[in-house]
């Protein structure tokens, strides 16, 4: 029988204490440097598009363990692109997470405007009132 010997991951000392991003990012930097990386953007892209098959396999499954699992492989991956793009993909989530806010609040200040309460609206006229907030968003 022969014996391995122990080979110091490239992973090994990726701290647990960074953020799941921060995290995924040092991970996938690790294995690329080895090596293990998509060649290509658009091989990361079709990656994507894989997971989220297998994401939507899940939903339709209503299968809980396995859509926890294939969300996370979604967000690894997206998260491989955005190392890839050099894009910070915490502060990509943060400016849209503003970007909800702005249009959210200009929903909520229209329906007030119109004597209405957004909660009280049906979702049709919520939606109407998300497309007007982002085409004033486009124009800003």
């Amino acid at each position: 029988m022969t014996q391995h010997s122990a080979v110091a991951s490239a992973l090994a000392d990726v701290p647990e204490t960074l953020s799941a991003f921060e995290r995924a990012i040092e991970l996938q930097a690790r294995a690329a440097a080895v090596g293990f990386d998509w060649p290509q953007i658009s091989d990361i892209r079709n990656k994507i598009k894989e997971e989220l098959l297998e994401l939507e396999q899940g939903l339709d499954h209503q299968d809980a363990a396995n859509t926890f699992e294939e969300l996370g492989d979604v967000l690894f991956a997206l998260t491989n692109l955005a190392r890839r793009l050099q894009i910070d993909p915490a502060a990509a989530l943060e400016a849209t997470n503003q970007k909800f806010i702005r249009r959210f609040q200009h929903m909520e200040q229209a329906a007030l405007s119109e004597g209405s309460d957004l909660s009280s609206e049906p979702l049709t006229q919520k939606v109407i009132r998300y497309r007007q907030a982002w085409a004033e968003d486009q124009c800003s």
